[in-house]
């Protein structure tokens, strides 16, 4: 029995199509990427590790702010600092050290926002804790909430929200003020 020339063509083809078939099922491609959410930022956030990051003025330092790890956000703007210890300077040579458990800068306003157990102490001797805490650079001021203390020499003050200057020496307490001269309050 002999086999038309049709009969070769359909063999071969089926034959193309099975090949083809079995090389499309068992190529080795890489998987695709996984879609991202909807609103999700494409730009990845930087990450560093023991960084430090110093704002200067003519020359002098106004702040400098130290952390076990720094996180930069390229699309907002935005450094976020974890277990951070910092130090605003002033002109007349005194400082306040700030420590806390999170912050996080503005890069525009070079406001800091602190969270996490925050603690300031001046050259002075004086002391704040508080809950939360935001440094205004421009007015060059200190903002504490979340049951705050000032501590200065044998004076204590607590209340819910503090305002001071730079060097802690001029303080606004509100909420639930009071003061101790010579102890502890109650």
């Amino acid at each position: 029995m002999k086999a038309s020339k049709n009969t070769y063509r359909a063999i071969a083809c089926t034959l193309l199509l099975i090949a083809g078939g079995l090389y499309y099922f068992n190529k080795d491609e890489p998987p695709s990427p996984p879609p991202q959410p909807a609103g999700a930022d494409p730009a990845a956030n930087v990450v560093f590790s023991g960084s430090t990051i110093v704002e200067q003025q003519d020359g002098k330092k106004q702040w400098e702010l130290t952390a076990g790890t720094v996180q930069v956000n390229p699309a907002t703007k935005k450094i976020e600092l974890f277990d951070f210890k910092g130090t605003l300077y002033r002109q007349d040579g005194s400082k306040v050290d700030l420590t806390g458990r999170r912050a996080e800068m503005d890069t525009k306003t070079k406001n800091i926002m602190m969270q996490g157990d925050v603690k300031a102490v001046a050259s002075d001797g004086a002391a704040f804790t508080a809950a939360e805490a935001r440094w205004a650079s421009q007015e060059r001021r200190l903002y504490g909430s979340g049951g705050i203390r000032l501590t200065r020499e044998d004076a204590v003050i607590t209340g819910d929200r503090i305002e001071s200057d730079d060097k802690l020496a001029k303080v606004k307490v509100t909420g639930n003020a009071r003061a101790v001269k010579g102890g502890t309050p109650q």
